[in-house]
Formats: structure tokens, C-alpha cells, sequence
């Protein structure tokens, strides 16, 4: 992939994350009072950007960048900050992987264990630095549920991912 494909990827994207999260993320966490929605915006476009990106960088992009369109469209929505920081601990857990997003048994549960544990770190640091939470309870609750809407974002993203697979493409756009 040429690194102007590569940037325009990962601004793509970081702009579809952003928006999601500005106006779709609040309205699901007042239906539901749960934080799901936001977990499953943030780690869909991150799952995507690592099976088409397949290198170390794009998921730390498009959540740094994500998080700025967020900030500009609402300022003061400063708890994106603890997906900023989860989807560079994602990316590096990818790495160990290589960041090959596969459909055999290894690779879902090294894809589903990263997940699951950046959102976990998300879920923490929101609770202590934004939520006002205790210690306690950002560790016991907080990152817990956010640990639930990043396995819910691995049951809606891998049938997708799936068939994105399955229909090539990644090779007929040369990506």
C-alpha cells in the first residue's frame, strides 16, 4: 500500500470514528446509561484500520486523529482521551500479531484478547481521570463494561470484517 493510500485510509477513517462518536455515542449512553456504544464506534473503525492498514501506526492514527475530530466538534468531551490512549495500546498488542487480522482460531483469540483489554484500560482511565470514579471502582466497574462493549464490537465487527474478506476487497482496490 502506497503511503498516500495509507493516509487517506487512516483520515477516512478517523473521520467516520470522530463524527460516530460526537452524535451517535451520547444518544446510546443516554438510552442505555452504559457505555457500550462508544466502545463499539471506537474499536470497529480500529479493528477496520488494522485489516486494511496491516501496519503499526494505523490504529494509534486514526485514534489520535478520531479524538480530535471529537474535541473540535465537542470541546470538552475529554473522555475520548482514554480511547486516544487504549488504541496505542491496542496497536501495540496488534503488532505482536503483525497486524494480520485472519479468521483461524489463534488469530480471533489474539485479536479478541487485545480488545477486550484496550477497551478494559479505556474503561479504567476514563473512570478515574474523567468519571470521578475511586480506584476501586474504575478497576471493578468501569473497565469492566467497557471490556463488554469491546466483545460486543468483536461480535458486530468480525461477520463484517468477514465479508469484506470474502468478497476481496482489499485486492480489488489494491489496498
Amino acid at each position: 500500500m502506497t503511503k498516500t493510500r495509507y493516509i487517506a485510509l487512516v483520515s477516512l477513517l478517523s473521520a467516520f470514528s470522530g463524527v460516530l462518536q460526537v452524535f451517535v455515542a451520547p444518544i446510546i449512553f443516554s438510552v442505555i446509561q452504559l457505555p457500550f456504544g462508544h466502545d463499539v464506534i471506537v474499536f470497529f473503525s480500529l479493528l477496520l484500520s488494522v485489516w486494511i492498514v496491516r501496519r503499526f501506526g494505523g490504529a494509534t492514527g486514526v485514534g489520535v486523529i478520531s479524538t480530535l475530530v471529537v474535541l473540535f466538534l465537542r470541546p470538552g468531551m475529554f473522555l475520548v482521551i482514554g480511547f486516544t490512549i487504549s488504541s496505542f495500546v491496542f496497536d501495540l498488542l496488534m503488532f505482536i500479531i503483525k497486524h494480520k487480522i485472519t479468521f483461524e482460531k489463534k488469530n480471533i483469540m489474539a485479536v479478541s484478547l487485545s480488545t477486550v483489554l484496550s477497551t478494559y484500560i479505556a474503561g479504567v482511565i476514563i473512570g478515574l481521570a474523567f468519571m470521578g470514579g475511586t480506584l476501586l471502582w474504575s478497576f471493578s466497574i468501569w473497565g469492566p463494561l467497557h471490556a463488554v462493549g469491546g466483545a460486543i464490537s468483536l461480535i458486530l465487527s468480525f461477520p463484517i470484517l468477514a465479508a469484506l474478506e470474502r468478497t476481496g476487497v482489499r485486492k480489488s482496490k489494491g489496498i
